[in-house]
């Protein structure tokens, strides 16, 4: 039986995530990259208050920047990958409901509705931000009783997830229709974020026996 090749990463540079999440960290881990995890001690609120005024997408960039700049400053000859995500409902940002009874009464807002998550991302280089973007998705809840959203919640307790749902578990379940990826409404939009690396040789897939 001919033996499958394996697949690496190869970085000129290391990498380090200016994230906790574990979803951030599992996708970008299934992706092949090696990375260490150092997060940012950001006070998130501050840059949402100061630019309150910016759309959502320039809200969202800022936030990653600021996560990437901070790591990238203690850090140097390491490439520092930012990334926050912000849900939108009727030109209003939810934030992590942090108990279940907020996540109960988010996904009755959202529950028959449509809704954004904007995820952004930066890469720092020794301080300066080399690359920042955003991606959007679009997504359309099933109308869902009551018992239903208090049932999920029980299941999946998505009281620290953004839009109180946890789409890489149960979560997909609660929609109808999608416009997006689903590593945007995860947190980490990893197509535009690996194009770049790729375009400018910063990493490189090798495959081997």
């Amino acid at each position: 039986m001919k033996k499958k090749k394996k697949f690496s990463i190869k970085t000129k540079l290391p990498f380090i995530l200016a994230s906790g999440s574990q979803v951030r960290k599992r996708i970008l881990k299934d992706a092949g990259l090696h990375f260490k995890t150092i997060t940012s001690k950001l006070d998130e609120d501050f840059i949402k208050r100061k630019f309150k005024d910016k759309s959502y997408t320039f809200i969202c960039k800022k936030l990653a920047q600021a996560k990437a700049i901070a790591v990238s400053r203690k850090y140097n000859n390491h490439h520092v990958i930012g990334a926050d995500q912000i849900c939108v409902y009727k030109k209003k940002i939810l934030h992590k409901p942090i108990n279940k009874n907020n996540a109960i009464i988010q996904l009755s807002m959202l529950a028959g509705n449509e809704h954004k998550q904007i995820s952004g991302c930066s890469v720092c280089l020794n301080g300066k931000v080399i690359y920042s973007f955003s991606s959007t998705a679009k997504l359309k809840m099933r109308k869902i009783t009551k018992k239903q959203i208090s049932n999920y919640v029980d299941t999946d307790n998505p009281i620290n997830s953004c839009g109180s749902y946890k789409y890489e578990s149960k979560g997909y379940l609660l929609f109808s229709k999608v416009i997006g990826d689903q590593f945007t409404i995860q947190g980490m939009p990893i197509f535009d974020l690996f194009n770049f690396l790729i375009k400018r040789n910063i990493i490189k897939y090798e495959w081997f026996e």
